[in-house]
Protein backbone atom coordinates (compact mmCIF):
# COMPACT_ATOMS: atom_id res chain seq x y z
CA UNK A 1 0.00 0.00 0.00
CA UNK A 2 1.15 3.30 -0.74
CA UNK A 3 1.41 5.95 2.19
CA UNK A 4 2.87 8.80 0.13
CA UNK A 5 1.04 12.00 -0.99
CA UNK A 6 -0.09 12.37 -4.52
CA UNK A 7 -1.07 15.14 -6.40
CA UNK A 8 -4.75 15.41 -7.28
CA UNK A 9 -5.60 15.01 -10.92
CA UNK A 10 -9.70 14.85 -11.02
CA UNK A 11 -12.34 14.98 -8.86
CA UNK A 12 -14.20 12.20 -8.07
CA UNK A 13 -16.96 12.28 -7.53
CA UNK A 14 -18.73 13.85 -8.82
CA UNK A 15 -16.24 13.83 -12.14
CA UNK A 16 -14.85 17.41 -12.75
CA UNK A 17 -11.89 19.70 -13.01
CA UNK A 18 -8.49 19.32 -10.83
CA UNK A 19 -10.03 21.93 -8.20
CA UNK A 20 -7.06 24.45 -8.69
CA UNK A 21 -6.05 26.98 -5.71
CA UNK A 22 -7.15 30.12 -7.33
CA UNK A 23 -4.21 31.63 -6.21
CA UNK A 24 -1.76 29.46 -6.94
CA UNK A 25 -2.90 27.09 -9.47
CA UNK A 26 -1.82 23.69 -7.38
CA UNK A 27 -4.35 20.87 -8.13
CA UNK A 28 -6.69 19.94 -5.42
CA UNK A 29 -7.81 23.37 -3.66
CA UNK A 30 -11.60 22.35 -1.75
CA UNK A 31 -14.40 24.85 -2.74
CA UNK A 32 -15.57 24.88 0.71
CA UNK A 33 -12.10 24.84 2.22
CA UNK A 34 -10.96 27.96 -0.15
CA UNK A 35 -14.33 29.55 1.08
CA UNK A 36 -13.17 29.00 4.83
CA UNK A 37 -9.93 30.38 4.34
CA UNK A 38 -11.54 33.66 2.08
CA UNK A 39 -14.44 34.13 5.03
CA UNK A 40 -11.00 34.04 7.78
CA UNK A 41 -8.79 36.59 5.85
CA UNK A 42 -11.44 38.81 5.10
CA UNK A 43 -12.74 38.42 8.97
CA UNK A 44 -9.40 40.40 9.29
CA UNK A 45 -9.82 42.81 6.97
CA UNK A 46 -13.38 43.47 7.83
CA UNK A 47 -11.75 43.87 11.54
CA UNK A 48 -11.50 48.06 9.77
CA UNK A 49 -15.00 48.00 8.70
CA UNK A 50 -16.58 46.81 12.06
CA UNK A 51 -15.00 49.55 13.74
CA UNK A 52 -15.53 52.23 11.55
CA UNK A 53 -17.04 55.31 12.56
CA UNK A 54 -20.02 56.78 10.91
CA UNK A 55 -20.39 60.23 11.81
CA UNK A 56 -23.90 59.79 9.96
CA UNK A 57 -24.99 57.44 12.54
CA UNK A 58 -22.60 57.64 16.00
CA UNK A 59 -22.48 61.70 15.64
CA UNK A 60 -24.47 63.86 15.62
CA UNK A 61 -22.32 67.07 16.08
CA UNK A 62 -22.66 67.30 11.60
CA UNK A 63 -25.97 67.07 11.73
CA UNK A 64 -26.30 69.57 14.73
CA UNK A 65 -23.77 71.84 12.77
CA UNK A 66 -24.58 71.18 9.55
CA UNK A 67 -26.19 74.66 8.44
CA UNK A 68 -22.89 76.51 9.81
CA UNK A 69 -20.74 73.91 7.76
CA UNK A 70 -18.70 76.32 5.51
CA UNK A 71 -19.81 73.78 2.35
CA UNK A 72 -23.30 74.01 2.91
CA UNK A 73 -25.26 76.73 0.48
CA UNK A 74 -28.63 77.40 1.21
CA UNK A 75 -31.45 74.91 -0.23
CA UNK A 76 -28.97 71.86 0.76
CA UNK A 77 -30.17 68.81 2.90
CA UNK A 78 -28.04 66.95 5.51
CA UNK A 79 -29.61 63.93 4.17
CA UNK A 80 -27.72 65.04 0.73
CA UNK A 81 -24.23 64.83 2.14
CA UNK A 82 -24.98 61.72 4.21
CA UNK A 83 -23.12 59.50 1.47
CA UNK A 84 -20.03 61.93 1.54
CA UNK A 85 -19.97 61.81 5.70
CA UNK A 86 -19.96 57.95 5.62
CA UNK A 87 -17.33 58.13 2.51
CA UNK A 88 -15.12 60.11 4.84
CA UNK A 89 -15.56 57.37 7.39
CA UNK A 90 -14.20 54.54 4.88
CA UNK A 91 -11.51 57.09 4.38
CA UNK A 92 -10.41 57.50 7.85
CA UNK A 93 -10.70 53.43 8.35
CA UNK A 94 -8.24 53.23 5.48
CA UNK A 95 -5.57 56.06 6.33
CA UNK A 96 -6.28 56.33 9.63
CA UNK A 97 -5.05 59.80 11.15
CA UNK A 98 -2.51 60.22 8.17
CA UNK A 99 -5.11 62.52 6.78
CA UNK A 100 -6.28 62.85 3.29
CA UNK A 101 -5.37 65.06 0.31
CA UNK A 102 -8.19 66.01 -1.74
CA UNK A 103 -6.45 66.46 -4.47
CA UNK A 104 -5.74 62.90 -4.56
CA UNK A 105 -7.18 61.73 -7.71
CA UNK A 106 -8.08 57.96 -6.38
CA UNK A 107 -10.43 59.66 -3.75
CA UNK A 108 -12.18 61.28 -6.81
CA UNK A 109 -12.39 58.14 -8.85
CA UNK A 110 -13.71 56.35 -6.07
CA UNK A 111 -16.20 58.85 -5.56
CA UNK A 112 -17.35 59.39 -8.68
CA UNK A 113 -17.41 55.17 -9.04
CA UNK A 114 -19.91 55.02 -6.38
CA UNK A 115 -23.05 54.91 -6.60
CA UNK A 116 -24.20 56.43 -3.28
CA UNK A 117 -24.61 59.58 -4.60
CA UNK A 118 -24.71 61.96 -7.46
CA UNK A 119 -22.79 64.95 -6.01
CA UNK A 120 -19.91 65.92 -7.94
CA UNK A 121 -16.74 65.43 -6.32
CA UNK A 122 -16.34 69.57 -6.52
CA UNK A 123 -19.19 69.68 -4.08
CA UNK A 124 -18.43 66.36 -2.01
CA UNK A 125 -15.17 66.86 -1.12
CA UNK A 126 -15.50 69.70 1.67
CA UNK A 127 -17.68 67.58 2.88
CA UNK A 128 -16.08 64.54 3.07
CA UNK A 129 -12.81 66.18 4.46
CA UNK A 130 -14.72 67.45 7.32
CA UNK A 131 -16.61 64.73 8.38
CA UNK A 132 -12.91 62.94 8.17
CA UNK A 133 -11.02 65.25 10.67
CA UNK A 134 -14.23 64.81 13.05
CA UNK A 135 -13.95 61.09 12.83
CA UNK A 136 -10.48 61.23 13.43
CA UNK A 137 -11.06 63.20 16.56
CA UNK A 138 -13.31 60.94 17.66
CA UNK A 139 -11.35 57.77 17.37
CA UNK A 140 -8.53 59.63 19.61
CA UNK A 141 -11.20 60.37 21.84
CA UNK A 142 -11.80 57.31 22.31
CA UNK A 143 -8.13 55.55 21.92
CA UNK A 144 -7.37 58.24 24.98
CA UNK A 145 -10.06 57.25 26.91
CA UNK A 146 -9.47 53.44 26.73
CA UNK A 147 -11.48 50.61 26.12
CA UNK A 148 -15.54 50.99 27.91
CA UNK A 149 -16.08 47.52 29.77
CA UNK A 150 -19.39 45.97 29.70
CA UNK A 151 -21.87 46.57 32.33
CA UNK A 152 -23.93 43.46 32.76
CA UNK A 153 -27.27 43.69 34.41
CA UNK A 154 -29.19 41.23 36.85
Amino acid sequence: MDTGTREKTVDLPPTGSRNPDPITDAPGAHPIEAGIGAAIAGGYAGKGIGELIDPTTEDNWLRDHFESRPYVEEGDRFEDFAPAFRYAALAEAKYGDAGIDLMDEQLQREWEASKDSDMPWTKAKDAVKDAYDRTVRIRQERAQAGPVEAVLED
